[in-house]
Order: structure tokens, then sequence, then C-alpha cells
């Protein structure tokens, strides 16, 4: 029983992650498109840098994006395909409900 509760806690924490709207724009530009540093991913989804570095430090906390670093430059990308499915699955159900009452 407290693996159980142990690991809801964990899916908990990371789905609260998720459930901001530019975390989850990063986590679907990282999905789609593939690795991007911080300028591009300010660029394209109309951030400032500072938020966005915010953002950043809580999806790497959470596991959920790695960063790489060349030089001054830092590329990140999806911690594993797992993420990307969650953040899909999500959008397309979401994308269902919308027809709804």
């Amino acid at each position: 029983m407290a693996d159980r509760t142990l690991a809801l806690e964990r899916a908990v924490d990371l789905l609260a992650c998720m459930a901001h709207p530019v975390r989850l724009a990063v986590l679907t530009r990282l999905h789609r498109e593939g690795p991007a540093n911080v300028g591009t991913l300010c660029e394209e989804l109309d951030v400032e840098q500072s938020a966005l570095s915010h953002h950043l430090r809580h999806l790497r906390k959470a596991r959920l994006v790695v960063g790489e670093r060349d030089g001054k430059r830092v590329t990140y990308r999806l911690q594993d395909e797992h993420v990307g499915c969650i953040v899909e699955d999500t959008l397309q159900h979401a994308a269902e409900l919308e027809g709804e009452p």
C-alpha cells in the first residue's frame, strides 16, 4: 500500500508541474519539434527569458526535461518518450471534450 501511495503522490507532482500553460507549451514544443535552446523557445512561445527559465527549472526538477550545455547555450529535450505520450494524450483528450456540454 505504501508503494502505491508513493507512486500516486509522484504522479500528482508530475501532473501538477505540467498543469501550467507555459510548461505545457514547452513540453508540447519539445515533443513535436524536438530539442531547442532557450532563445528559440522564448521566440516561438512568446515568453520572456526570465519567465521561461523559471518554468524550465520546474520541469528539470520534475525530471520532465533535460538540459544539455554546449558552451553558453543550453539545449532542452524531453526526459524520455513517456513525457511526450502524456502530453499528446492530454491534448487529444482535451480536444475531444470541446464538443461536449
